[in-house]
């Protein structure tokens, strides 16, 4: 997913996104000069929605939108409005399987911890026995290291496989009919 991109402290907006309709739309709308207004709403799209983004370690939505605002000085009141959830719908149908997969340990990671912060060890049932082992809890506690290389390692593989694809993209060699294209236009 190269339409977006974030490099040197700005989000870099490829020159296809713009061919998009919602993208163009959003663009378009912005008609001063700087076009701040289209930047910062790209710059929400891909904070947002993007796998390389530093905010998609914030699984719930409604929090990883709160800290994008946050992060962009958007104000609190501030809310994507439908051109702007039509274009993180189409720039999210271009995430990959394996990002998509990603997302998914990362919920099911949080979800974990949230479980091991919710135990409360002074719970018993009717009969005064704890309601959670001690030995279930402790076995579950040695995953964690395996789940932290494993989730790691899935991050670190995303993230080569987005670059891998953005240097292939930037490498590749016109062939004959793409030069002779170039031509006619």
């Amino acid at each position: 997913m190269r339409l977006l991109t974030y490099e040197g402290y700005r989000v870099v907006i490829a020159p296809e996104a713009l061919a998009l309709k919602p993208f163009k739309r959003l663009w378009q709308r912005d008609k001063s000069a700087q076009k701040d207004r289209a930047t910062s709403e790209l710059g929400y799209i891909y904070f947002f929605a993007d796998p390389r983004s530093e905010y998609q370690y914030i699984v719930d939505d409604d929090e990883r939108s709160e800290a994008v605002k946050e992060g962009l000085g958007l104000p609190k009141s501030w809310k994507p409005d439908r051109l702007l959830l039509e274009s993180i719908a189409l720039y999210s149908s271009f995430t990959t399987s394996a990002a998509l997969l990603l997302r998914d340990m990362r919920f099911f990671v949080d979800n974990f911890r949230k479980y091991l912060r919710s135990i409360d060890f002074s719970a018993v049932d009717k009969s005064g026995k704890p309601i959670y082992a001690i030995n279930a809890i402790s076995s579950a506690l040695e995953k964690i290291p395996a789940i932290v290389r494993n989730l790691d390692s899935a991050e670190k593989a995303i993230n080569d496989q987005l670059k891998d694809s953005e240097s292939a993209r930037g490498t590749t060699e016109m062939g004959i009919l793409d030069s002779q294209l170039d031509n006619v236009q």
